[in-house]
């Protein structure tokens, strides 16, 4: 249900764009110029009239009321699913781990880049070691629209209380690599050790996959208990107070 949802708002998106670029247009050319199958236009149309985004006119042309862009938070549902999907596989079978959506919380928190979208505690244990294996994950999420090299340096910033830290981009390597940013990009997250994110399948966003993977970093005990004691909730703090 997530996936469809967000889907419908990236085809409004789209329709908003082309019609503040015809300025007028009618329902049919639009339909035409964006080639989406009828059933995915018609809901992302209807959304569109219902929240007051498209401006039906005489003569069935359309106008813009207000130009549609699709949210940062609204892409956060699915890639929980999709984190919780890439961790199960990963961490599953030899430990626990647990996803905070932790991205514009009230906290104690001072800086304008230090609280991540996504923070994922994850505790490792392997049949020959003594030792588990502690890491803090941390992703930042951007939208496709704002794929650039800011997001690797505000994910950067997150590193100072994690083991791993991420950007996040909910879209497909194709398209990715369309972006004028990509090369710098991937130059700054493999200087910076700062990992890389895309889906498997724009549409469905029901995959992700690490494009370039992060380096692990040693963790500051006193540093990072303070920060997931800003972060996380209580129920979260107790939990992990368990393990």
């Amino acid at each position: 249900m997530a996936a469809a949802e967000i889907r419908k708002k990236i085809i409004l998106e789209k329709i908003s764009e082309e019609i503040v670029k015809k300025g007028t247009i009618t329902k049919v050319s639009l339909k035409r110029a964006l080639s989406y199958n009828d059933s995915e236009f018609e809901e992302a149309f209807d959304l569109g009239v219902l929240n007051l985004t498209i401006d039906v006119r005489k003569h069935n042309y359309l106008g813009i009321k207000n130009p549609y862009s699709v949210k940062e938070e609204d892409y956060y549902e699915c890639i929980e699913g999709m984190l919780q999907g890439l961790f199960d596989r990963s961490v599953g079978k030899n430990g626990n781990f647990f996803i905070e959506r932790t991205a514009r919380r009230e906290s104690k928190i001072a800086g304008r880049w230090t609280r991540p979208d996504f923070t994922i505690i994850s505790n490792r244990k392997f049949p020959y070691i003594k030792e588990a294996e502690f890491d803090i994950f941390t992703f930042e999420v951007k939208r496709p629209a704002d794929c650039d090299t800011l997001a690797v340096f505000e994910a950067l910033a997150h590193s100072t209380v994690a083991t791993r830290s991420f950007v996040f981009f909910p879209i497909t390597e194709a398209d990715f690599n369309k972006s004028t940013q990509a090369g710098r990009i991937k130059e700054e997250c493999g200087r910076h050790g700062v990992g890389l994110i895309l889906v498997t399948n724009g549409a469905r966003l029901d995959e992700c996959r690490i494009l370039i993977d992060s380096q692990r970093r040693s963790l500051n005990p006193e540093k990072s208990s303070n920060f997931l004691q800003s972060v996380l909730d209580k129920s979260s703090l107790a939990e992990l107070a368990r393990w």
